[in-house]
């Protein structure tokens, strides 16, 4: 089991927790995922969303929900070693689609300063 947590903030104040974990049983990998108010009131009521591990490559991982489109996909691209991205597809029953796309990318280090009072 791997365990996640991502925190959404803007202007210094916390909107939302998302509480994550991957669990592996014999029949493949879910996702389980909650979002939760800065109170930890839950969003999905009555229980965490379920995704199962739909497709896995190199590059990208595709997880599916199997009851609703809330959402219908959460999908992870590694499409370079130092770039991430999380997607999340919402198919509600009614109204349009909504994709929303978060990109990452690797902070490099800082080069380090040679101690002061020695040359190079």
């Amino acid at each position: 089991m791997m365990v996640g947590i991502f925190r959404l903030v803007e202007n210094d104040k916390t909107l939302v927790i998302e509480l994550f974990t991957l669990i592996e049983k014999p029949d493949g990998i879910d996702f389980y995922l909650r979002h939760f108010t800065p109170e930890l009131v839950p969003w999905e009521k009555p229980e965490a969303t379920l995704l199962r591990l739909a497709s896995l490559d190199v590059k990208k991982v595709d997880f599916e929900n199997p009851v609703n489109g809330l959402p219908k996909h959460l999908i992870f691209l590694h499409p370079d070693a130092d770039t991430y991205i999380s997607r999340s597809e919402i198919i509600p029953e009614k109204g349009d689609p909504q994709v929303t796309e978060i990109t990452y990318h690797r902070v490099k280090p800082a080069p380090e300063k040679p101690p002061s009072g020695k040359k190079h």
